[in-house]
């Protein structure tokens, strides 16, 4: 029997199986399952601890947690790109015609070049449009300021609300307060559908 054995209680010990260690903090005692690993630049593999749960004298309380890769994940602008692409006054489309979700757009990623519509939608160049850009976005911030109360320049503290990209699943970052008051001010949902 080790000296870590020793200092365990029997019911702690009673729940450790082979391949596991188990770490004390205060009164609690963690289970952990024990494996190892080459590591660049070390002579021998190198030991990995992977969290089981807390062992209590009932037995052992598992880890609720899902293991999420973190390598994966895209992130992107999305509060403020949404909150434009909702609150985007009818009276300005309408002289665009079927050019406006192309001149939204370009306008979008002009204020925010890491939003999300550059991964949703293909851009099309500003080249291909006979538009002022600069003068589009003055018009479109006066018309929705006239409308809901906000323009382009008030809608910039959503710009850190982002969307993230999961693999295949898609979630929205976190609301602060202020965001979260003026996102019910002028109507607009975040949600996921």
């Amino acid at each position: 029997m080790t000296a870590a054995e020793k200092r365990y209680p029997d019911w702690v010990q009673e729940q450790r199986t082979r391949g596991t260690t188990v770490k004390k903090k205060g009164d609690t005692y963690y289970l952990y399952k024990r494996t190892s690993r080459r590591v660049p630049g070390k002579k021998y593999p190198q030991p990995v601890d992977t969290y089981i749960g807390i062992i209590t004298p009932e037995g052992v309380i598992k880890s609720g947690k899902k293991k999420v890769s973190l390598g994966g994940i895209e992130v992107k602008e999305y509060g403020f790109s949404q909150a434009v692409w909702q609150l985007c006054p009818q009276g300005w489309k309408k002289p665009l015609g079927d050019d406006w979700e192309d001149v939204l757009s370009i306008i979008l990623w002009k204020w925010s070049p890491e939003t999300y519509l550059t991964k949703e939608r293909k851009l099309k160049p500003e080249q291909d449009f006979h538009y002022q850009f600069n003068a589009q976005a003055s018009s479109l911030s006066r018309r929705m300021y006239k409308e809901h109360g906000v323009g382009l320049q008030e809608l910039q503290v959503l710009k850190s609300i982002y969307l993230l990209y999961i693999g295949k699943e898609r979630a929205v970052s976190k609301i602060s307060p202020e965001q979260e008051q003026l996102l019910g001010k002028t109507g607009v949902d975040l949600s996921m559908c």
